[in-house]
């Protein structure tokens, strides 16, 4: 079992050749692709949501692993060796997202810089219009090509996970699992509660909605996200149990379910808050209150290139990894049973982008089904 440990660093290194290309190509294309058009009054609530809600899931995520300490003592062997670097002051970090040097930034894997460029360039690309067009295609197809490879390395993913897990069983013991254990159990509380709470209150009070009657009527999109661990496989299902089931207009589904396959991921934002936490507490680090606001803001900023396929989370979990000094090594650590919370994560973004709807479409002055609405 000892000798797998290369074909584990191999899976490390391949998730870690992704990053840069990724979030650069999705970034751009998902800032670029909302025409100035739309974002008008129907765009800015829908951001408005997608972030007041993203604030929220991401804070659930970093109190329970905070008040949990989960990953504290866990055994990571040869991990412990790596040089975890201290994070910023807060000043620091807000002045450093700003590049001197894009390409440098890219070339130096700095990702808060890669981030707040795409932002901008994808702004400035929607709003050259027509003549940017060439440009913005290149970068698509850049974009489209990323997310073939994420699918070629994770059909690696058995070899290399099954390597790193039995790797560090066979040196450190059974007992290294247990603290998984506690980690499902963290993310998918924080999953209940972000769901029962927040969606509930948004539900009943915004939108005028039965929390429960607009979960039932949707429960087919969650499930099968749950299943497939795909937002944008799941999209077209969740576009046909909003207009069917709920009585969604065609124009508020059709703008804000698919902008919200791509920007809106409040379960993989919470994800990201418990799991960065974990590893840090794994390392040995003391991140303290700057840290958690910079995996705040870090988490917020990646989930908007945060590719709707399976195992994309984690990859974007090495962003936030990256923020604030966590050893990117510590991504082999959870990814053997990153498909388990993959499969939360992705069932509470879709309630999240069918909520948003909801909520829109309440503002929109629609009239949803009276099987749904509040009696």
């Amino acid at each position: 079992m000892l000798a797998l440990k290369p074909f584990g660093d191999l899976f490390v290194r391949l998730l870690k050749m992704l990053i840069v290309p990724l979030v650069f190509a999705t970034l751009v294309v998902g800032v670029a692709s909302i025409s100035p058009a739309k974002l008008g009054r129907m765009g800015g609530w829908a951001l408005l949501f997608y972030y007041g809600t993203g604030i929220i899931a991401v804070s659930i995520g970093l109190i329970l692993a905070n008040v949990t300490r989960i990953g504290t003592g866990m055994p990571i062997g040869e991990l412990a060796a790596v040089e975890a670097k201290a994070a910023p002051a807060l000043s620091q970090v807000l002045l450093n997202i700003v590049p001197t040097n894009p390409v440098g930034a890219m070339a130096q894997g700095q990702i808060l810089p890669i981030i707040f460029f795409a932002i901008l360039f994808g702004i400035a690309l929607n709003l050259a219009g027509k003549v940017a067009e060439p440009l913005y295609n290149i970068i698509d197809g850049m974009a489209n090509a990323m997310f073939k490879l994420v699918r070629i390395v994770l059909y690696y993913a058995p070899i290399g996970v099954f390597a790193l897990i039995g790797w560090t069983v066979a040196k450190y013991g059974a007992a290294v699992l247990l603290p998984f254990a506690a980690l499902i159990a963290v993310c998918y509380l924080g999953y209940i509660l972000h769901v029962g709470i927040t969606y509930s209150l948004l539900l009943r009070f915004v939108a005028k909605v039965n929390p429960w009657k607009w979960l039932t009527a949707i429960k087919e999109a969650p499930v099968f996200a749950f299943v497939t661990c795909s937002s944008s496989a799941t999209l077209p299902v969740t576009m046909r149990v909003c207009r069917e089931n709920t009585g969604m207009s065609k124009e508020t589904s059709g703008f804000i379910l698919p902008a919200g396959s791509t920007l809106n991921m409040d379960g993989t934002g919470l994800y990201q808050g418990v799991a960065a936490i974990f590893l840090a507490n794994a390392f040995g680090m003391d991140i303290g209150i700057v840290g958690n606001i910079t995996i705040l803001i870090t988490a917020l900023l990646a989930s908007i290139g945060t590719a709707g396929v399976p195992g994309a989370g984690l990859i974007m979990l090495m962003v936030v990894m990256g923020a604030v000094g966590i050893p990117l090594e510590g991504v082999a650590i959870i990814a053997g049973i990153d498909r388990i919370l993959d499969m939360g994560r992705t069932a509470v973004n879709i309630i999240d982008d069918t909520v948003c709807a909801a909520v829109i479409s309440r503002f929109e002055g629609e009239k949803l089904s009276p099987e749904v609405v509040v009696g």
